[in-house]
Parts: structure tokens; C-alpha cells; sequence
């Protein structure tokens, strides 16, 4: 069952990153697409904001990454001490 856990973590941080990169992407196209059709600004302004929503989409995905790494490893030391602590209760 371990092992089908940690699939399923994987397969939820990948979503979620991808999901993150494609909601500042959409979120750039949604902005320029109201700033050229109701506000009659240059159609340029497409390439400007998809390529800041690409590097601020980056920018989140890297952040919750390192964030969920983090916490991971967090998980991961206070599960150690729990077993080292049982482990050393059950010798008594």
C-alpha cells in the first residue's frame, strides 16, 4: 500500500504543478484578450502578457514544489523520531 501512496502523491504533485503554470498562462491570455477587445489595445500585448504569466507560472510551480518537498521531508523526519521513540519504549 506504500508504494501505491507514494504513486498517487507523485501523480498529485505533477497535476497540481502543471496546473499551476497553466492558470498564470491562462489567467496572462484571459487579461490580454479584455485589454485588446474591450480597451482597444495593441494586439501585441499577447506576447507580453503570456510570456509573464509563463515566468511567474514557473516561478509558482517551483515555489510549490520546494514547498511540498519541504513538507515531505518534514513528514518523513517526524515519522523516524515516532518509530525511534516506540521502538525504544517497546525495549523497556
Amino acid at each position: 500500500m506504500r508504494g501505491a501512496y507514494s504513486a498517487i502523491y507523485i501523480v498529485n504533485v505533477v497535476f497540481q504543478s502543471v496546473l499551476t503554470l497553466l492558470m498564470h498562462i491562462g489567467g496572462g491570455l484571459l487579461l490580454a484578450w479584455l485589454l485588446v477587445e474591450k480597451c482597444g489595445l495593441p494586439s501585441w500585448l499577447y506576447a507580453i502578457t503570456i510570456l509573464v504569466g509563463v515566468l511567474t507560472g514557473f516561478f509558482s510551480m517551483i515555489k510549490f514544489i520546494l514547498s511540498t518537498m519541504n513538507a515531505l521531508n518534514h513528514i518523513e523526519k517526524s515519522q523516524k523520531s515516532k518509530r525511534r521513540k516506540n521502538g525504544q519504549n517497546n525495549e523497556k
